[in-house]
């Protein structure tokens, strides 16, 4: 799928969502006020929130597809994430208005007046906000689309309150017990948070998730499968859009390459990693390994072994033991729960210079941002 082609099937899908809302919100406003019915009411009001949400995805999704320019090298492509997180603000914002109205007609109570208008369409509504929720929530993952996700939530979440709406109004016509404004202020909580869980999702990627682990161990599986290339590490992979990844790679070859052959795999590697996963890697930066023979193994792995025993490490990677110079260089990979680095530094240079005591250590600190 091009991307113009996701651009087109989101706004249809948008466009879709605010034709459906619009007539459920314009039907719900109309028979809640001649019902009297705050629920119904608050739950047009609530569809009417819906028709701003589709609204907003479709104008988001037709920034994020403008191309790239001066001020947006990278592209436009997190517009879709500010629109999902405005439709969560929206949502949001519904729900305390409504449940300052719900607080007031619970100490100022109204009986309501159903009537056979008031089922059906109450009943008509769950049904379409169902088939719109699996609408929504099927577009929003096979598209990528965080605000598609965030709207099908919103519906079905939207078929729950009307199911509960309809269920007030059988035990009120049925037992006479009027349970709207309690029924009221229990949709405007749930509504509520909803939009706050929404809001920090959406927030969340906006200041840059770690990338799904089937995403980034693909990419590296696609790094080391090349000829030649021994282990990948330091995949940083930065979200500009859904399906918009830039990020780089490091990779450990034999210390004796040539510049050209370096060159020559690097840019291999970017194409394949382009065209097979859609990725676009702006470096791939080099760790050069000793890979003469058992000996060089057997120094790596004792190292490996020796630094794996520090609290908060999980590994090495880009070894290297230059025997002429006298120096042994490497990175320990450690866990985010780590907060002292300089401290885990100095304890793997530690336990390095007791396998090479003769030897000058070089200690880098990594992370695993990706998998």
């Amino acid at each position: 799928m091009t991307p113009e082609e996701r651009k087109n099937r989101i706004i249809k899908a948008g466009v879709t969502g605010i034709a459906a809302n619009l007539a459920a919100a314009v039907m719900k406003l109309i028979v809640g006020t001649l019902s009297r019915s705050i629920s119904i009411v608050l739950d047009g009001v609530n569809n009417a929130g819906d028709v701003m949400s589709s609204l907003v995805t479709v104008v988001g999704t037709k920034i994020a597809g403008r191309p790239a320019d001066r001020e947006h090298p990278m592209g436009h492509g997190r517009a879709e994430y500010v629109s999902a997180s405005i439709i969560a603000a929206v949502i949001l914002y519904a729900g305390i208005t409504a449940l300052v109205e719900a607080v007031k007609k619970v100490f100022s109570p109204v009986t309501p007046d159903y009537s056979v208008l008031s089922f059906i369409v109450v009943s008509a509504s769950v049904v379409l906000k169902i088939a719109l929720g699996l609408y929504f929530s099927r577009r929003g993952k096979a598209l990528r689309s965080e605000a598609l996700v965030n709207s099908g939530r919103d519906a079905l979440l939207d078929a729950a309150i009307s199911a509960t709406v309809l269920l007030s109004a059988v035990i009120f016509v049925s037992a006479g017990v009027n349970l709207e404004a309690y029924l009221a202020v229990a949709i405007s909580a749930v509504i509520i948070r909803a939009g706050v869980a929404m809001l920090l999702s959406t927030f969340s990627k906006i200041m840059g998730e770690r990338v799904e682990g089937d995403v980034s161990r693909a990419i590296k599986n696609t790094v080391v499968s090349e000829e030649g290339v021994i282990g990948v590490c330091d995949l940083i992979l930065n979200s500009y859009g859904p399906d918009q990844l830039v990020g780089s790679v490091n990779i450990e070859v034999p210390g004796d390459w040539s510049a050209d052959r370096i060159d020559r795999v690097s840019r291999r590697i970017r194409d394949r990693v382009f065209d097979e996963h859609g990725v676009t890697l702006t470096a791939v930066g080099v760790h050069s390994l000793n890979a003469d023979g058992e000996e060089d193994d057997e120094n790596r792995a004792l190292t490996a072994a020796a630094v794996g025993k520090i609290d908060g490490v999980v590994g090495i990677h880009g070894f290297y033991l230059d025997t002429a110079e006298k120096t042994v260089r490497f990175d320990a990979i450690v866990d985010f729960g780590v907060k002292d680095t300089e401290k885990i530094k100095e304890a793997a240079r530690a336990a390095a210079a007791e396998l090479f005591p003769d030897c000058r250590i070089s200690v880098g600190i990594d992370r695993d941002y990706t998998d």
